[in-house]
């Protein structure tokens, strides 16, 4: 008896705890259908547009279709005109005497001018040479021109006077610890 009524307590505050929950399953209910609503127009706006990008294709596909068979024709009207236009093509000139004697006359004269030029060309070779052996000799350190000697002439006693320090540096220490006896 006492099981029976433990059992038909648990059993109204089960009933309970469900009629408590009603409103929380019909809201959840109605987010279901939404989601579900919502998912089917996204799948339904997916297939048309994966209708749309097919007829695309298929246009776009029609188009270089239709392209490479004018290139083809474009190409083969080009062939024939390569084919025969060595035959149609030929030239033929006449010069008479005197014109040959002129044009002779002509290419002698410009051959002297291009053997007068060639002194010139020869002068200006041997001034651009001699610009290069000036840039050689005075080179830009540090924005001042030294010419050759006077660099040599600065290493000569920046490496002497390094010498003379160091070797100062090394009697000072060896005369406070004996390092030579």
């Amino acid at each position: 008896m006492m099981n029976d009524v433990e059992n038909e307590v648990e059993e109204q505050q089960a009933e309970d705890g469900l009629v408590n929950r009603v409103p929380e399953l019909k809201q959840l209910s109605e987010d279901i259908d939404k989601a579900t609503n919502t998912f089917i127009n996204a799948r339904l706006e997916l297939e048309s547009a994966i209708q749309q990008y097919q007829r695309a294709e298929a246009k776009l596909g029609g188009a270089v279709t239709t392209i490479s068979k004018k290139v083809d024709t474009i190409n083969q009207h080009i062939d024939k005109a390569l084919e025969n236009a060595p035959t149609k093509l030929k030239v033929s000139v006449n010069v008479n005497d005197a014109d040959w004697q002129k044009i002779q006359e002509l290419f002698a004269k410009e051959r002297q001018w291009m053997t007068a030029q060639m002194h010139i060309r020869e002068v200006n070779s041997m001034f651009a040479d001699e610009r290069k052996k000036v840039r050689e000799r005075y080179k830009e350190y540090d924005g001042c021109y030294l010419g050759y000697y006077a660099q040599w002439f600065f290493w000569f006693f920046f490496v002497l006077g390094l010498v003379i320090f160091g070797l100062a540096i090394f009697l000072i220490l060896d005369s406070h610890y004996h390092w030579t006896k």
